[in-house]
């Protein structure tokens, strides 16, 4: 059998999107790997589901793709991520930046997987790092793209680190997401161009020039953006949920936090509860439904400094995952009626 590559990637950022075209375009213009042999397959954890059932026969897995790339995600079920890996072994490689699920892999011995995680940077950087930078040179010198490094410092919360400011990092962001649309065909064009910029320094001003055209067109959207979702927070929100929250020596007595929900088809991000600061309220929760009958729920902090984890909490308690500042989780309908009815995580 010929070598057949599987890039999957999480397709619902920039972060997940970039990460996986910066390896279709190692494999075809660093290694010579024909397009035809990379398959690619953009998840979300739902997917992931649907496919972990599908294959769970790892020998019918083998039989399609002899190597298998994962970025900026992971099987919810750290067991398939761990026969994945003793099918694979060096075969498989994976980058993420998800606290929770590093931990879970150092915790039941799958952290040694081909590949790179780390919590201080994205997808995005630890992708570039491990085929471009192993050794840090280039990023210690400030001389990783600067768009990737943006980027990074957006989905990573990160900004301050880099140098950035939020603001700033927020519109470049946006204005990616709505010039090249999550479409990895586009994102992979970019990157061919950024790679050529990157290495030949003479032309890093025209790498300056992408990033003001996506700052400005992004920083007219956000503006916008804002006062809609302003409207809906206030005009739609039910500021009567509560997050329920447990010590670990005292799991009889929750710690409640109050909430904002609003059931919302439509894009948010974790600035969507901006017009929330300062008051009592300290997450805002968005519940979509999908076509299979289940609910999506998305989970912001309202204050981008607080401590609690987002991500962990779903985790711990629904089986989701994410980011301290931002996470999501999926119920069945059955979960999610017990969970109206209460209005309570």
């Amino acid at each position: 059998m010929d070598k057949k590559y599987l890039i999957i990637y999480h397709k619902e950022d920039n972060d997940g999107v970039f990460s996986g075209a910066i390896f279709k375009d190692y494999l075809m213009y660093e290694l010579n790997i024909a397009e035809a042999d990379i398959d690619v397959l953009p998840a979300d954890y739902n997917i992931l589901a649907d496919f972990s059932k599908a294959y769970s026969d790892m020998e019918k897995l083998k039989e399609e793709y002899t190597h298998i790339i994962m970025t900026d995600l992971s099987f919810n079920d750290w067991k398939y991520m761990k026969k994945l890996y003793n099918a694979y072994e060096s075969n498989l490689v994976w980058v993420d930046h998800h606290a929770p699920i590093i931990q879970c892999s150092i915790d039941n011995n799958f952290d040694d997987i081909p590949g790179l995680r780390d919590t201080s940077r994205s997808a995005i950087l630890n992708a570039w790092k491990y085929l471009y930078d192993q050794f840090d040179e280039a990023y210690k010198q400030k001389k990783v793209p600067e768009l990737l490094r943006i980027l990074s410092a957006w989905d990573s919360w990160s900004y301050e680190r880099e140098g950035y400011d939020f603001g700033y990092v927020k519109d470049v962001n946006k204005g990616v997401t709505d010039k090249y649309d999550l479409n990895l065909k586009k994102v992979c064009k970019l990157i061919e161009i950024i790679k050529v910029y990157y290495r030949d320094e003479s032309d890093l001003t025209k790498d300056n020039n992408i990033i003001l055209d996506m700052y400005n067109h992004g920083h007219a959207l956000n503006e916008y953006e804002d006062k809609k979702m302003t409207d809906i927070v206030k005009n739609s929100g039910d500021m009567t949920w509560q997050v329920w929250d447990y010590d670990e020596e005292d799991s009889a007595h929750p710690i409640i936090h109050k909430a904002c929900a609003i059931f919302h088809q439509g894009a948010t991000n974790s600035t969507m509860f901006k017009c929330l600061e300062g008051s009592v309220i300290r997450h805002g929760l968005v519940f979509k439904h999908q076509p299979n009958g289940n609910w999506v729920l998305s989970m912001y902090n309202v204050e981008n400094k607080d401590p609690f984890h987002c991500g962990e909490f779903l985790k711990n308690k629904y089986n989701g995952g994410g980011h301290a500042g931002a996470a999501g989780c999926t119920f069945t309908l059955e979960q999610f009626i017990k969970i109206l009815k209460n209005k309570r995580l």
